[in-house]
């Protein structure tokens, strides 16, 4: 049995310990003896070298002989239904055969793994319930979670059930460390022989090309038998170009030719379409071109009327510009990359939605592409656009910053806490057909909404909450925001039940407006539109009078919108139809925004310019007044331009990532910008504007691509200049963004003249957008955008058994291939090494320690004599003499035992008389019957006993002779009992004389006669 240690460095501790107690013990001065300081010595040795090996991780390593098998099942596409049918067949017969005490476990994979069933005594299985994705096989993964769910007492082998085809590639390295375990890995190889097979390799297409140019299109089809196929292109969606062609075994390369007519991004996509085919996942692939014209613009404009000016100007000017409203800006970002610019004017964010939103900041930042935002009530902070995607990409903040200038915001909350407000969505004119949303209450939902809409208000802002149903009640009374405490635990205490009157809370609100000195006085009313009637035409002209703007939420899209949105637009704000009840808390969020921070300034003014700008050029005349602008905080790193009386920036630019923004914070209509519609440089001014945000000229000869190996990319890119000679020593960034508008940026080494690559792993499906630059020392800088879509998954590509794959697997761990004949019995066979246990010796050891510690004391510190074991020697058998010694007994106990005893006797003695037929000695029956003619009859019996009888023979003798008088049977009993104790005693009654004849001398008796006749009389007595 191995004894093994955890930390073997710990055992030199124990080693200088040792010999620093020998040395002590022999350099110290000793009053033991020879034989106790040497027993001491080996005592604390013994303590010491436990404790060292505790220390040390001492352990016990004990063979192990039980086996446990984990399964490996493939359950990944290419093994197919047929492939996972077989795999549960095969771990069914393989569980038959499972000898007792050994253990089987199954672990399913295909991109992941899954444990079926942990290690245990395992006889059939029914069906395999994990199931992990398909759409890829990660051998790797599932090999190292079998070994980490191995027993540890146990041999131990995996068996894996798979086609081979191990798209990450991660299958070797795993089962390298697997060897190193000592774990052999068999392979059992199932999955379908692809017979019949067609594939689309690849789309080729150029990344780039000019309006006009004719596009050479080629699709790499693939086919492991010889047939008709037909393959279809498709540009943009719709259907391009067919081709009847006839494949062979092998690659085959099918031609296109398509016109570039419009500038933008075109997708392609090749479709083969063949009868004798197995996958159809991988019947198709995709390519994406950028064709590039004239420059090509989008505006995004929420009113054609406000940017109908403006579009007029661009396209005098020769730009290619297309509109589109809120809703039609696309969230991917491959769709943006046509465009050279994006233009938003007066378009709110919420109209734009998050994911477009998203989609413009990375086409900015990533793709070197531009943005400019035109002013106006729905834009900037009034647009609701702080903390979007959009401000991080603008020169400036949507906050105004200096609170000097900043006007004070009051705020009051108008929230129903009707019964309508209960978990209802109101969406007809009948409030009973609400459903449930969630099981959360609208009213709560509110509730949070109100605590979001204070995250957006200062300490001096004012903060009311007005609560109703039939009549209106204060949950905070209007006051600054640091002065309310918590605001949460009153906000709890609103119940939604009962009638609703809106006009009640309006009133409350408006009241308390009144009287606020804010400057900037707001109410938000949250209700699901149900209400009783009253002057609203009154309310919202005091409202008017007073300055206060009113917007409206319909909660859970309620029945009376029409209502609201009529509230809203004549109180001076905005209706939100919040259809889904928990987008209310984003929507009190944007309010409170709009009402505090976001300020719009309407004076008029003349822009002061503070810089120049490539913006401005040729415009020395100077620049018409404007009546307004919409206030914001320039960023530290943004150039103004142009600036307001306030000092407030009315245009600003900056650099974002690869690309550029412009911020016009006035507008670009009749409202604010009046004079400057018919004013001759308008045109050439915001044509300018948005111009300055293009893209700098491409670079041709830069091509990138996808090298895919297994599910594993790798990006390539290679440069060429004009002449076809290879750009060398280029230091070569790619700004990578994925289709789910993740960036990244990769840095390329050169591994060919002109070549630059980088591993990129495993990446998901759909167009990756590419913004390559390279710099070098001494040149131009060179840059190009292009998309490339990422090509099949391998799962789809990776066809058959992959033998080799399944043979590296086993050779590196010393597996075996295993046949169907024989493999149920060989997973169970016991010719692997032992395994081997380790249970840990330290809490034995400690113990060990801990008992001989106090021994090694009394050896040092106690002195035992000859004499003392003597006397601890004596003491001991003197306990011992005690507690064998009878115990004494009580009086009470005695006496009465003593009266039992005499009782016995005097029976005894009886009967002895009537065996001895008046055999006594003529002495004692001389003595007897004198006795009882003498008044001190009791004396004589005295004497008779005395004179060789004993008391009980005296007694004897008396009560022979007592039974010859006539009486004596009628009281034999009263004789005999003695005096009670403390009565004075009585002299006996004189028997009477002897009657009849004297008794015969009896016969001389053996020794052993006078206690046989004792026995028997003592008995007859007892009877």
């Amino acid at each position: 049995m191995p004894l093994s240690v955890v930390d073997p460095l710990v055992l030199l501790l124990g080693v200088l310990l040792i010999v620093l107690t020998l040395v002590v013990s022999r350099a110290a001065r000793h009053h033991l003896s020879p034989m106790r300081r040497t027993a001491s010595l080996v005592l604390r040795t013994v303590v010491l070298t436990c404790l060292v090996l505790a220390l040390a991780g001492a352990r016990l390593e004990l063979p192990a002989d039980r086996l446990t098998t984990v399964f490996l099942a493939d359950m990944s596409d290419s093994v197919g239904a047929l492939g996972r049918e077989q795999t549960l067949a095969r771990i069914r017969e393989a569980l038959a055969q499972r000898p007792d005490g050994d253990q089987a476990a199954i672990i399913a994979f295909g991109s992941d793994a899954l444990v079926e069933r942990l290690p245990g005594d395992l006889d059939d299985l029914d069906t395999i319930a994990s199931v992990p994705t398909r759409s890829a096989t990660d051998i790797g993964e599932a090999i190292r979670l079998a070994s980490a769910i191995f027993p540890d007492a146990t041999r131990r082998r995996i068996v894996l059930l798979s086609d081979g085809n191990d798209t990450t590639g991660r299958g070797r390295s795993e089962a390298a460390v697997a060897a190193v375990a000592g774990i052999p890995i068999d392979t059992w190889a199932i999955g379908r022989t692809i017979t019949e097979e067609v594939m689309m390799l690849a789309l080729d297409a150029p990344a780039t090309a000019h309006t006009g140019d004719q596009l050479a299109i080629e699709a790499l089809v693939s086919s492991t038998v010889a047939q008709s196929a037909t393959v279809r292109l498709y540009a943009d969606g719709g259907l391009v170009s067919t081709r009847q062609v006839d494949l062979g075994v092998g690659t085959t390369r099918v031609p296109f030719t398509v016109r570039a007519t419009e500038a933008g991004l075109h997708t392609f996509r090749a479709v083969v379409e063949a009868p004798r085919d197995t996958f159809h996942q991988n019947d198709r692939a995709d390519a994406d071109t950028i064709v590039q014209g004239d420059p090509r613009v989008l505006v995004v404009s929420g009113d054609t009327t406000v940017s109908g000016r403006l579009v007029q100007a661009l396209e005098t000017q020769g730009y290619d510009v297309d509109t589109t409203a809120p809703d039609g800006v696309p969230g991917d970002l491959a769709a943006l990359a046509g465009y050279d610019s994006v233009v938003l004017v007066d378009v709110a964010a919420e109209r734009l939605g998050e994911a477009a939103m998203t989609s413009i900041g990375s086409f900015v930042r990533d793709l070197g592409r531009g943005l400019v935002m035109i002013g106006g009530n729905e834009s900037y902070g009034a647009g609701g656009y702080a903390r979007t995607p959009i401000e991080a990409a603008l020169p400036v903040d949507m906050e105004v910053r200096d609170r000097q200038r900043q006007p004070d915001v009051a705020l009051v909350v108008v929230i129903d806490e009707s019964g309508s407000m209960d978990a209802c969505h109101c969406n007809t004119a009948n409030r009973d057909r609400g459903v449930q949303i969630s099981g959360i209450p609208k009213v709560d939902i509110g509730k949070e909404a109100i605590l979001r809409a204070m995250s957006a208000l200062t300490a001096r802002d004012e903060l009311g909450v007005v609560a109703f149903n039939e009549s209106a009640h204060w949950v905070v009374r209007t006051a600054p925001l640091g002065q309310l405490g918590d605001v949460e635990s009153r906000l709890a205490a609103i119940r939604a039940s009962g009638q609703t009157s809106i006009i009640s809370g309006l009133q409350a609100a408006v009241e308390s407006l009144e009287g606020s000195a804010a400057e900037r006085r707001h109410i938000v009313l949250l209700t699901d539109g149900w209400s009783n009637s009253g002057d609203y035409e009154g309310i919202l002209e005091r409202m008017r009078a007073a300055g206060i703007t009113l917007s409206t939420v319909g909660a859970g899209g309620g029945g009376a919108s029409s209502f609201l949105d009529m509230l809203a637009e004549q109180g001076g704000g905005r209706y939100w139809a919040a259809t889904d009840a928990s987008s209310i808390p984003d929507i009190f969020l944007r309010e409170t925004q709009v009402a505090s921070g976001q300020r719009i300034i309407e004076e008029p003014f003349f822009p002061v310019q503070t810089s120049d700008s490539p913006i401005i050029a040729g415009l020395d005349e100077g620049f018409p007044q404007l009546l307004g602008y919409n206030g914001t905080t320039l960023k530290p790193m943004a150039q103004p331009v142009l600036v307001t009386g306030r000092d407030d920036p009315l245009l600003a630019q900056w650099q974002y990532g690869l690309g550029r923004a412009v911020a016009w914070t006035s507008d670009a209509s009749g409202r604010w910008a009046r004079d400057w519609l018919p004013w001759e440089g308008f045109e050439r001014f915001f044509a300018q504007t948005v111009s300055w945000t293009f893209p700098g000229e491409e670079t041709d000869g830069i091509e990138a691509s996808f090298i895919a190996t297994g599910d594993e990319m790798r990006l390539r890119v290679r440069s060429v200049a004009a002449d076809g000679s290879p750009r060398d020593q280029y230091q070569t960034t790619v700004r990578l963004t994925s289709p789910g508008l993740d960036p990244a940026l990769i840095q390329l080494d050169q591994v060919a003249p002109g070549t630059y690559e980088a591993d990129l792993g495993t990446i998901d499906p759909g167009a990756w957008a590419l913004r390559v630059d390279q710099v070098r020392d001494g040149s131009t800088p060179l840059g190009r955008t292009l998309v490339l879509v990422a090509p099949t998954p391998a799962e789809y590509r990776l066809l058959g058994t992959d033998e080799r794959t399944l043979a590296a697997i086993r050779t590196a761990t010393g597996g075996r291939a295993l046949e169907d004949e024989t493999a149920a019995t060989e997973v169970w066979s016991h010719d692997l090494a032992g395994g081997i246990t380790a249970r840990d010796l330290w809490p034995w050891l400690v113990l060990i320690a801990l008992l001989l510690w106090p021994v090694d004391i009394a050896v040092r510190r106690l002195s035992v004599s000859r004499g003392d074991v003597a006397a601890a020697r004596a003491g001991v058998s003197s306990r011992w003499r005690l507690r064998r010694a009878p115990v004494a007994r009580p009086a009470t106990t005695s006496a009465m035992l003593a009266t039992r005893e005499r009782a016995a006797g005097s029976s005894t003695r009886a009967a002895l008389l009537d065996d001895a037929g008046g055999a006594a000695s003529p002495a004692g029956a001389s003595s007897a019957a004198g006795a009882s003619n003498r008044p001190d009859a009791h004396s004589a019996a005295g004497a008779s006993s005395a004179a060789g009888a004993s008391r009980s023979a005296a007694g004897a003798s008396s009560a022979a002779g007592a039974s010859t008088r006539p009486e004596a049977s009628a009281r034999p009993a009263a004789t005999a009992t003695p005096p009670s104790a403390g009565a004075a005693p009585t002299a006996p009654a004189a028997p009477a004389p002897p009657v009849g004849p004297p008794p015969a001398t009896p016969p001389p008796a053996t020794p052993e006669d006078p206690m046989a006749r004792l026995r028997s009389a003592k008995g007859r007595a007892r009877r």
